[in-house]
């Protein structure tokens, strides 16, 4: 009981800083460094998800031509993304009430 509830907690702790963290974060962090697509280095060839994470930090940044330059597929993804992760976050936080009310009926 006390491990889930803590896990819950930190759950949503992770949730709800990893989209703070990338807005403050300069849009061009991601920018350089070697590929770690498989595509890429086993094949030497972009597949159509290369430039997605860097896109979306400059979507996220508001810079909409560097977003298209790196990968129009930014222009979906990110919202998809987004919809997916507030699902999780309101799931995770009902789980969190939940363990919460039954913790404090324990302690009464």
């Amino acid at each position: 009981m006390n491990f889930r509830y803590y896990y819950t907690i930190g759950k949503l702790i992770i949730i709800t800083v990893t989209p703070v963290l990338l807005l403050l974060l300069p849009a061009h962090f991601f920018d350089g460094g070697e590929s770690v697509c498989l595509s890429k280095l086993l094949l030497d060839r972009d597949c159509p998800a290369c430039g997605l994470t860097r896109a979306c930090m400059h979507l996220i940044h508001f810079n909409w031509e560097e977003a298209y330059a790196f990968n129009m597929m930014s222009f979906l993804a990110l919202p998809m993304v987004g919809i997916v992760w507030l699902q999780w976050a309101l799931k995770e936080y009902k789980i969190f009430k939940a363990l919460h009310n039954k913790r404090a009926g324990m302690l009464v």
